[in-house]
C-alpha cells in the first residue's frame, strides 16, 4: 500500500512540535536581546517584548532578575521556556498515546 495518508497520530504531534517551537525561538530572542541590553525604545525590541510578555505572564515573578558583570538575565523566561518544552513533550505523549495507530496483525 503506497501512497500519503493523514494521520493525527502524525500531524498533531508535529503540529505541537511547530508551536512550541516557535514560542521556544521567541523567547530565546528575549533572552538575548535582554542580555546585550537592547534599548526597548527601538521598535523591533518593543514587539518582541510585547509578544512574549503574555507567555511569560504566568511565571512573572517567579524570580528575580540575575545580574552578571552588566548583563541581565530573565530567570522568568529560563523557566517558562523549561515549562513551556515539559508541556509540549507532554501534549506530544498524549496524542501520540491516545492516536497511536492500532497494530495489524501480518498475514502468511
Amino acid at each position: 500500500m503506497g501512497g500519503w495518508y493523514y494521520h493525527p497520530g502524525v500531524f498533531i504531534p508535529r503540529l505541537i512540535d511547530t508551536i512550541i517551537g516557535l514560542i521556544e525561538a521567541v523567547l530565546a530572542l528575549r533572552l538575548i536581546l535582554q542580555l546585550l541590553g537592547a534599548s526597548a525604545s527601538s521598535q523591533f525590541v518593543a514587539w518582541v517584548f510585547q509578544l512574549t510578555e503574555g507567555l511569560i505572564g504566568p511565571f512573572a515573578g517567579a524570580f528575580p532578575f540575575l545580574y552578571l558583570g552588566g548583563f541581565t538575565v530573565d530567570l522568568n523566561a529560563i523557566l517558562a521556556m523549561i515549562a513551556y518544552a515539559i508541556f509540549g513533550w507532554l501534549l506530544i505523549r498524549v496524542f501520540s498515546f491516545i492516536f497511536a495507530a492500532p497494530v495489524q496483525p501480518r498475514l502468511p
